[in-house]
């Protein structure tokens, strides 16, 4: 059986030895980076905003924060958290160690709803229109966000190419491209990228009373669409009266194709 008194009377010396030893120790002052976690996020949700780290100036002995491993954290609690909200940085730090300052101290974000669609991948070549496998990929993250991507931008730099989400205004904050790397299939003869009016006829027996998009984005050699003033298409389906939306093939003239399918959303009577 343990002896029970000893073991304890073992534990209080060495407690009291490693006290002694931190009191004695000089205290010092440090600054580092550290991630910003995330914790409380609810499910199915999305935050924009949020600073990828945090400065800390910290003070203790000099044996906690001169250690190459100083078990320091900090975290944001979104817990409950929707719309646009202010936080406060929380730092986890071993006992002994004071947090001085965090920069920065309060953090504004804007909580969202995931949201997800395909976007077409765009590869930046000289002289070549690039194809890859996949063609289309995922994009998801805040909804705003999703919503404004346009493409899945890439260098051709060889034959795998890593992809960034674009919107109109650049590079988009927050989204996550799945996958985020594509395969070059095939290099051609460079192909020109023109936006022109779409006109769509209805089926027979209906009225259009709207539809959107109203214009359609083309690829092709130069001379094919300099003097494309705009492509038109016809709603085959039959469709009966309200607002669907259906797939439509404008009629184009030869080595020009859409980028990608296109889709209308139509108003019928």
């Amino acid at each position: 059986m343990r002896d029970w008194p000893a073991f304890l009377l073992a534990l209080l010396v060495a407690f009291a030895l490693w006290y002694s030893l931190q009191e004695r120790a000089p205290v010092v002052e440090r600054s580092l980076k550290v991630p910003l976690q995330v914790v409380g996020l609810g499910e199915g949700r999305r935050a924009l905003g949020l600073p990828r780290e945090v400065l800390l100036r910290l003070r203790g002995p000099a044996p906690l924060l001169e250690g190459r491993a100083l078990p320091v954290s900090a975290y944001l609690d979104l817990s409950g958290a929707e719309g646009e909200v202010v936080r406060e940085v929380r730092v986890a730090a071993p006992q002994g160690v004071e947090v001085l300052e965090v920069v920065p101290a309060r953090v504004g974000v804007v909580v969202e709803v995931e949201a997800q669609r395909q976007i077409p991948v765009e590869v930046l070549a000289q002289g070549a229109w690039v194809l890859t496998d996949p063609a289309f990929v995922e994009a998801v993250g805040p909804e705003s966000q999703v919503e404004a991507a346009v493409s899945a931008v890439g260098l051709d730099l060889g034959d795998e190419v890593v992809l960034f989400p674009f919107g109109p205004e650049g590079p988009l904050e927050g989204v996550e491209l799945r996958p985020n790397r594509v395969r070059v299939v095939e290099r051609r003869e460079a192909l020109f990228l023109k936006e022109v009016p779409l006109s769509l006829k209805p089926p027979p027996g209906r009225r259009l009373l709207d539809y959107a998009p109203k214009t359609v984005r083309l690829v092709g050699p130069r001379e094919a669409l300099e003097g494309l003033a705009g492509v038109a298409a016809t709603l085959q389906e039959a469709l009966g009266p309200g607002e669907v939306e259906v797939a439509v093939a404008p009629d184009l003239p030869p080595g020009v194709q859409t980028l990608g399918p296109v889709r209308v959303r139509v108003a019928l009577e």
